[in-house]
This record gives structure tokens, sequence and C-alpha cells, in this order.
């Protein structure tokens, strides 16, 4: 389980509330502080979104070029979960800078 960075009870990132497509912090249900992800898990996940794409082209090979890609792409699906298994072992959240500044400007 995650803690809040705030109050430091645990969460359920599935039971957050959905903030908007295009905000990237989440608000804590308890203490309402909002937090995001650390800096090495946005770097993580941008090299599993390379991967995924790596994945992608795999599968529109073995579409267009026949069953030769086959194999290659079961393989990057397979190593794509398990860094994304791994990855979520490693989540750390942090307080959001962005509404800690806002919040100094009032």
């Amino acid at each position: 389980m995650t803690t809040c960075p705030h109050c430091s009870l645990e969460i359920r990132l599935r039971e957050l509330r959905y903030q908007g497509l295009f905000k990237s912090f989440r608000i804590c249900p308890n203490c309402g502080g909002s937090f995001t992800v650390d800096t090495d898990t946005k770097y993580r996940q941008a090299i599993f979104i390379f991967i995924a794409l790596i994945s992608l082209t795999f599968t529109v090979l073995l579409y267009f070029r026949g069953s030769d890609w086959l194999f290659p792409a079961l393989v990057s699906y397979i190593v794509l979960g398990l860094l994304i298994y791994w990855g979520n072992k490693q989540l750390f959240l942090v307080p959001n800078q962005k509404s800690r500044n806002s919040t100094n400007d009032v």
C-alpha cells in the first residue's frame, strides 16, 4: 500500500477521484492534500511507453508481414507486463509542488 505524503495514512489508488485528463495530481480522500508520483517513476513510465510502442510495432508487423513476428511480439508484451509490475512496486508519492506554490501566492 502507498501512503499519503501529507497525512501518512494508507490510500488505495483505485479509490481516488478522477481529477481530469490534463491534471497530473491526485487528492488524498483523508486530508485533502494533493500529491503526484516522484520523478523516477515518471522516467520509468516514459520508458514503459517506449517499450509499449515497440510492442505495438511488433503487433502491426505480425498482422502485415506474417507469423515471423509472433515470437518478438509475445516476448515484448511479457517484458512490458513484468516491467509494469516491477514499476508499480517502486511507486512513491510526493506532495504536489504546483499546489504548494499556488497556495503561497495567495
